[in-house]
């Protein structure tokens, strides 16, 4: 191989790099910014803090999960109630008391966390570069049948991904 080829070789590798770092930086930029769309759209009260600490995304490569993000805030104050379970004089994650709830949803009674990070892992994108955002709680379906988790932030996805895209993805210059 003659110095021009390896020159050219080098070149397309450090481009390659600087394509993935735009690449990804961009896919972070955007899903915080509707992760953060999610948490204060949120028309839910929480109980134990799992459906809003769980609030996350993914971001995929190549069809690959590269990254878990989850807001920092504090942690959820206990694992997840399951179908059945009574709390009585119960201070919730937002800090108000309960006289009594009893949960309606089988869950598996761990961390929503953990079930976040499982579904993400487990999870097959359709496109290649993909950002897929989520609640580690069984219970975010029933609650989205009256109360917003998601849908407002998927709403605002329909609504603004043509100019999210502008914004994010901006050519290469020098």
């Amino acid at each position: 191989m003659n110095i021009n080829e390896q020159a050219f070789k080098d070149g397309i590798i450090k481009a390659n790099a600087m394509i993935e770092q735009r690449m990804y930086a961009a896919l972070y930029r955007i899903g915080m910014y509707y992760l953060q769309h999610a948490i204060e759209s949120k028309t839910y009260r929480n109980l134990t803090g799992n459906t809003i600490t769980s609030t996350s995304f993914g971001i995929y490569k190549d069809y690959k999960l590269i990254d878990v993000v989850f807001i920092s805030m504090k942690e959820a104050i206990r694992t997840k109630l399951i179908k059945g379970e009574w709390v009585f004089d119960f201070i919730d994650y937002d800090g108000t008391l309960r006289e009594s709830y009893m949960a309606t949803i089988d869950t598996d009674a761990f961390y929503g966390k953990n079930f976040s990070m499982d579904f993400l892992y487990q999870y097959k994108p359709t496109y290649p570069d993909s950002i897929v955002w989520t609640t580690g709680t069984e219970y975010s379906e029933a609650l989205e049948v009256e109360l917003n988790v998601l849908q407002e932030t998927a709403d605002e996805v329909d609504n603004t991904k043509e100019t999210m895209f502008r914004l994010n993805f901006k050519k290469i210059e020098k």
